[in-house]
């Protein structure tokens, strides 16, 4: 195991540096052009800066706006309403004739969800989905630029026909159970249990989906999804089998008229399909300090990614950002402490680690369709930075950065802070260590004035993500950033 090259920062002389954004704030520390060399900065302090406004509307307003009417929840209703249309249409034609024809449309029904839920995850779907919307160039209307960026969100599709599909196979058992008690030719032992299993199976993969259950206990909601989604669909196949058998003998040919087959088969093959392609990835670890590693690969991969890496495929995957290796093909991703895993990462690295599925796109890669962003992050969050900022300057995107963290240098060794400043001269690197944390939405609000740029990308933990995205939403600034479910 190599460690990364650092130098300590109190042997390097100490300049004073002009740029200044706020008064009043910790004092960042500015990581020279120079390689491996560091200098602290008197800034927020040499210009006049603009005071942080406030905030619009009222705050009802505000967070009808900007929290309940966020894309992610408008996406959820779309979905979810037009399965309360479908629901209602069902009921009013069928109009108390609830047989085994009414059953089967339920099941379709519940099966087409299902089908959507997984297809909305699908690697090469969220690829496309990005591809499409960063195709759209400079000239085209800021706000529509603006309204694409919004791609990220597009969670609230799987989550809200996850719903939908509980809701439609909860009806399905329902009248299913009616129907059990009151005709012979639908009384079956296995098809009722199988039925009220798979609906247990459902409840408890949509429960823990709920995001205080799944960062809370984030290894019970990954294994209820990935265990649980098998499951269902295992059963589901069986379920369905059951439903044909008790309405005909001649199980092959009805089986194939029922569209809830072809949805199965889909979700099927889409389930097993990220599976395909597990391989292992070798690397080479580098350990910047204590809390943070840096794990080097040679397999290509495209640019703006992240991989999901496992050290046991059946327990737990943790995505990452690549970080493009500067020659050559390849790339590394950053690892810093957040949990037992990271952790257990960092002190014991091993030789490789597994992979599924095809890199994915992230948030940040949207920023390429502006003409000058600011991007705020924090701790570890420089990976993802890295991993788009490095590239889309050459694309003509001029990009500020704003990276707060405990002991940069220390931390993350001088190969990154050089990275950053090679992307941003004029980086705002602060040493939450030594100045404490500063106030990021007011940082952010007074770059986006002075720069004239047309979005900020903010890149950290949920919550303070939530915050600063929030605060400068709340004053008219187009902000991005990971949500829970992107």
């Amino acid at each position: 195991m190599k460690s990364g090259d650092r130098r300590d920062p109190t042997s390097v002389p100490m300049a004073t540096h002009e740029a200044s954004l706020l008064p009043k704030v910790p004092q960042p520390v500015q990581i020279s052009p120079a390689p491996s060399s560091i200098t602290s900065c008197s800034s927020f302090t040499g210009k006049k800066s603009t005071p942080l406004p406030p905030k619009h509307h009222s705050r009802p307003i505000r967070h009808a706006r900007h929290t309940f009417l966020d894309v992610y929840r408008r996406l959820f209703s779309v979905v979810f309403a037009l399965n309360a249309v479908g629901v209602g249409v069902l009921l009013w034609i069928y109009n108390g004739v609830y047989g085994s024809v009414f059953l089967g449309h339920l099941a379709t029904a519940a099966a087409a969800n299902i089908m959507v839920a997984l297809l909305a995850r699908q690697d090469y779907i969220v690829n496309a989905m990005f591809k499409i919307c960063w195709s759209v160039p400079f000239s085209a209307p800021l706000r529509l630029r603006r309204i694409l960026t919004k791609v990220y969100e597009y969670g609230g599709v799987h989550s809200g026909a996850a719903v939908s599909s509980l809701i439609w196979f909860t009806l399905f058992t329902g009248f299913l159970t009616n129907q059990f008690i009151i005709h012979d030719h639908l009384r079956s032992p296995a098809f009722i249990t199988t039925s009220y299993i798979l609906l247990l199976l459902l409840i408890c993969i949509v429960m823990t989906a709920y995001p205080r259950f799944r960062f809370s206990s984030h290894n019970t909601f990954e294994n209820f999804h990935r265990w649980g989604g098998w499951f269902s669909l295992a059963i589901f196949w069986a379920e369905i089998v059951l439903f044909v058998h008790a309405r005909t003998p001649r199980i092959g040919p009805a089986l194939v008229k029922q569209p809830a087959f072809y949805f199965l088969l889909i979700s099927s093959l889409h389930a097993l399909l990220p599976w395909l392609r597990l391989h292992r990835l070798h690397v080479s670890s580098e350990k910047l300090s204590n809390h943070a590693i840096r794990l080097h690969f040679t397999e290509p991969v495209p640019l703006f990614v992240g991989l999901r890496i496992s050290d046991a495929p059946l327990r737990e995957w943790h995505s990452f950002a690549c970080i493009p290796a500067r020659s050559g093909s390849g790339g590394s991703v950053l690892i810093s402490n957040a949990g037992d895993w990271t952790k257990r990462t960092i002190q014991n690295p091993k030789p490789y680690y597994w992979v599924k599925g095809i890199p994915v796109t992230g948030v940040l890669c949207m920023a390429r369709i502006f003409r000058k962003v600011v991007v705020v992050t924090t701790g570890s969050g420089i990976g993802p930075c890295l991993a788009v900022i490095q590239d889309i300057p050459t694309r003509g995107t001029k990009c500020r950065v704003v990276w707060s963290t405990p002991s940069p240098l220390q931390t993350y060794g001088s190969e990154i802070c050089d990275s950053v400043i090679a992307v941003d001269r004029e980086a705002v690197i602060i040493d939450t260590r030594k100045d404490g944390r500063p106030d990021l939405t007011a940082i952010a609000w007074n770059l986006y004035c002075r720069e004239e740029a047309e979005a900020v990308f903010v890149i950290s933990n949920p919550k303070l993500t939530r915050k600063v995205v929030y605060g400068l939403q709340a004053r008219g600034v187009p902000a991005f950033g990971p949500i829970s479910d992107s």
